[in-house]
């Protein structure tokens, strides 16, 4: 948003602006990578294609004329569209220019005025706030929503996974504290229409694509060979299709638990409006929080108003990385594993622990475990000590913890150990 608002500002057109967000996309990823992922020619090539990247620059200029931050005028509707807008100019307005001034210098608050502007425009994301419990007026200080584990017994058909995947949601309605609820028949019909309909999309798409290669066969003379694909990737195969319904399950489930809550909310919105809070610092969400397998959406903030008088306070500094420090040995010892995980486990495990039990943010987490790990953390009753090795696949909506060395240099850790504070080996130490 703050990228697009800045050439905005600075004159620039549709294209010029469609390439400095696909750089702040590349730049972005090139500083989340953590596992040396990351493809320059890659992001060459979007940056080189006046195709890529037109949707996400367009949506964010729609974002700013719907905040009143720059004067509307017509956008590419499509890709193919962009070129007829390539040297469209925007004007931007005097509460927009204030704004692109305010997060440039001052950026935590320019950001919380843009979570104002947010709030204000879009009612989806103050109901997101409330139902995790960031508002004032919230009935619950989380949102949980029940999931399998893994993609349940392969010898089960469809309906036998979407029979249990409902019955265990019931159960966990049963239960309470979910921060909504529903009725047994609600949820089984609910979960039902909407796998139904989603597969049955599915297959109405696949009819039509193999329609058009038998076309294409037919005019070419020959039917164009697909790469071949892992077992897991290929829907057709028995592991795609049951993680293709697990997807479908956990989608019908989001929608269900914030309807049920009162908010109507696609998966997608959803999914935008976690990273986002995530962003801002309000709130924060797990699929690897201790209990019952469950995606779990907390507050981390309390916000008050809405608009440029938003009042934001987020639990963060000094007491709040104190606390989560404390509550590890707690968590620790609320994980059970092997022998080697009685030694090390992984960061991204406890800081999921520690990060729901205290209602804290990923960053805070993180900021605490490093002044923990170098020894600016004192009184917390034991050492951290920190690994590079790596343990097992890091799911892909967590991190390992980023460190930077006093050179300034990224150093990524994997894995942690505790020990006694009057533990004789030495606290790690850079050099």
């Amino acid at each position: 948003m703050e990228t697009a608002a800045q050439a905005v500002a600075e004159g620039k057109t549709f294209e010029q602006i469609r390439v400095a967000v696909v750089d702040r996309a590349a730049r972005h990823a090139w500083e989340t990578d953590t596992v040396g992922a990351f493809n320059a020619s890659k992001w060459e090539k979007k940056r080189a294609d006046g195709q890529e990247y037109v949707h996400s620059t367009a949506d964010v200029l729609k974002e700013l004329m719907r905040f009143r931050w720059i004067e509307r005028r017509v956008l590419p509707s499509t890709r193919i569209s962009a070129s007829e807008h390539a040297h469209a100019t925007f004007t931007m307005t005097a509460a927009g220019r204030e704004w692109t001034e305010l997060v440039a210098h001052r950026p935590a608050e320019g950001f919380n005025a843009l979570a104002g502007a947010l709030m204000e425009a879009h009612p989806q994301f103050e109901g997101y706030l409330r139902l995790v419990g960031a508002r004032p007026d919230s009935a619950a200080n989380h949102l949980t929503i029940p999931l399998m584990r893994g993609e349940g017994n392969p010898g089960h058909d469809d309906e036998a996974y979407l029979a249990a995947f409902t019955a265990n949601t019931v159960e966990a309605v049963r239960k309470g504290d979910l921060g909504w609820s529903a009725t047994p028949d609600v949820i089984g019909q609910t979960l039902r229409d909407y796998v139904s309909r989603a597969q049955r999309r599915t297959a109405e798409r696949a009819l039509l694509e193999e329609k058009r290669e038998e076309k294409r066969a037919a005019k070419y003379g020959a039917r164009k060979e697909k790469a071949a694909k892992t077992e897991a990737g290929n829907p057709a195969s028995p592991i795609g299709r049951r993680r293709q319904l697990a997807a479908l399950c956990e989608e019908a489930a989001v929608r269900l638990a914030f309807s049920a809550a009162g908010c109507s909310v696609d998966y997608i919105s959803h999914e935008l409006l976690r990273r986002w809070t995530r962003f801002l610092g309000l709130a924060n969400f797990s699929y690897y929080a201790p209990g019952p397998s469950a995606l779990r959406l907390w507050a981390t903030s309390t916000v008050t108003g809405t608009g440029t008088p938003a009042d934001f306070r987020r639990t963060v500094g000094p007491e709040a990385e104190r606390a989560a420090m404390q509550a590890v040995p707690r968590m620790w010892n609320a994980e059970r594993g092997s022998a080697a995980q009685e030694m090390y486990r992984p960061v991204w495990r406890i800081r999921a622990a520690v990060c729901w039990d205290r209602r804290i943010n990923d960053g805070v987490f993180d900021a605490a475990l490093t002044a923990a790990a170098r020894g600016e953390m004192c009184n917390i009753g034991f050492r951290v000590h920190l690994d590079e090795a790596s343990h097992g696949r890091i799911p892909s909506s967590t991190r390992p913890l980023v460190m930077l060395t006093p050179p300034g240099h990224p150093r990524i850790y994997h894995v942690m150990r505790i020990d006694r504070a009057d533990a004789r080996e030495e606290v790690l130490v850079h050099e």
